[in-house]
């Protein structure tokens, strides 16, 4: 994940209070060094590049491998794949654990959707663990992803979504690009979105692809990735 701040360690300061971790629990890489620029033109800020160690995962899901024994408290609708339960399984017991860890108490909902496994958590006070944006939400999934599949040929895709976020957060870009494109026709003008993660920019490109005059193109590299709602050129 990136984090940005008028310096390196205010950038590292947002990434700690966003993940709700420790320093020495996370990998950090400076992409961009603060610039002042000249009579504060050209000015940038800080940007780092974090993601979690490997080890305290490992001793995390170590340190709470019976928790799958509580299986039966979580609300269970899919198709039952023994391969699938086993991943399943393995997501929950990590998932649960770092809640837990954070001090959280929710209740688990599973649900599959096309070809993702849905895990809903709903609780009180949760929304640290969405972040801004859903960066915090977007972590959490990445690892739970990682240790669902891990040392494992097959990939199974998983979801995790705090009190419908998701939902929430489909509706709030689908009225963003209609407005978008709106603005793009009056003005003639391309407009260029905020980096958003692949799932995110997919919502853009549907919610607009029935748009005989709009083109939509995602551009930019790795997590700087966006998309650009154009015109489309006229025959």
């Amino acid at each position: 994940m990136n984090f940005k701040g008028k310096t390196v360690e205010q950038a590292i300061e947002n990434a700690l209070n966003s993940l709700g971790v420790s320093k020495d629990e996370l990998e950090i890489v400076i992409i961009q060094k603060p610039s002042k620029g000249i009579l504060g033109i050209g000015q940038k800020e800080a940007r780092i590049l974090v993601s979690l160690k490997e080890s305290p995962l490992e001793a995390l899901i170590e340190d709470v491998v019976n928790l799958t024994n509580e299986a039966e408290e979580i609300s269970l609708d899919i198709n039952q794949d023994p391969e699938k339960m086993k991943k399943i399984e393995k997501a929950l017991t990590f998932l649960r654990a770092m809640i837990e860890t954070l001090g959280y108490e929710v209740e688990y909902f599973i649900r599959e959707e096309q070809n993702f496994i849905v895990i809903n958590l709903k609780g009180k006070n949760t929304g640290k663990l969405i972040g801004k944006r859903g960066e915090t939400l977007y972590a959490i999934q990445y690892i739970v992803n990682i240790v669902a599949n891990r040392n494992d040929d097959t990939n199974l895709k998983i979801l995790v979504d705090i009190e419908d976020f998701r939902i929430q957060r489909e509706k709030t870009l689908i009225n963003l690009a209609n407005k978008l494109a709106r603005q793009v026709k009056a003005e003639e003008k391309s407009i260029s979105l905020e980096p958003m993660n692949p799932l995110e920019r997919k919502i853009i490109h549907m919610a607009l692809q029935d748009d005989d005059s709009i083109l939509t193109t995602s551009e930019g590299e790795e997590n700087y990735r966006h998309i650009v709602i154009s015109l489309k050129a006229q025959d």
